[in-house]
């Protein structure tokens, strides 16, 4: 599904600032006839704070990923589409890449991504965040991502294991990882992963897809955007 409303990101390297129109969205189909908003009270402001950026932060699109790392159609985009995103759009600089926490499958769910965080202090947050989708298994809860599977994790990404563990056990990451959770709910509407919202940065246009759709839907969508 995608619906099209008005964003402005600003300042992606540091913090990401969106500014969102309130909008109606159609179950009917997966796809509605894109609409935007005319009502300048709609809009409103979010910030997400020191959000990491995959990709040249210029870019003229921003993908903005609402995940979980539990999330089995999440894992199947990470690996079918994902890739040929990074190949066309990602790596020539026409968009870039976010993703924004939504943890709610299990109770591993929010210490995985408050693990990509501490990850994250070590300069090592897409690849963290990588291993998990690579490593995650079919079970939720099922002990992939239990406390010694992350610290292993860390490990095997060459970490500092105990400025890695004094992280996890502090909870530096969890206001950040519920804000997240928060935003994805409240302010993008997502009641389910993977969500999207595909975002030109310059004119505000941006399209919402759900559901881990193949590359094909979102080579058109960046495409109209840029």
């Amino acid at each position: 599904m995608a619906d099209t409303k008005k964003i402005a990101v600003v300042g992606a390297a540091v913090v990401l600032v969106v500014i969102l129109v309130t909008f109606a969205t159609s179950y009917m189909s997966d796809f509605d006839t894109p609409r935007t908003s005319t009502t300048e009270d709609e809009f409103k402001t979010l910030e997400l704070k020191q959000a990491p950026v995959l990709g040249s932060k210029t870019a003229t699109v921003t993908i903005i990923e609402v995940g979980d790392y539990q999330c089995h159609m999440c894992k199947i985009w990470f690996e079918e589409t994902r890739p040929q995103i990074i190949e066309n759009y990602i790596n020539t600089g026409k968009a870039n890449l976010v993703f924004l926490d939504m943890p709610f499958l299990g109770s591993d769910s929010i210490p995985a991504s408050e693990a990509t965080y501490c990850a994250d202090d070590q300069g090592k947050y897409w690849e963290y965040h990588s291993m998990l989708f690579t490593y995650q298994e079919d079970e939720i809860d099922g002990g992939w991502a239990s406390a010694t599977r992350l610290q292993a994790f860390a490990f095997n990404l060459g970490l500092d294991i105990e400025q890695f563990d004094k992280c996890m056990t502090t909870d530096d990451h969890y206001a950040r990882v519920n804000y997240n959770k928060q935003v994805a709910v409240t302010e993008f509407g997502a009641n389910s992963t993977p969500t999207f919202m595909i975002v030109n940065t310059l004119s505000g246009e941006s399209q919402r897809v759900v559901g881990a759709h193949p590359y094909s839907t979102f080579e058109n969508l960046i495409d109209s955007l840029i």
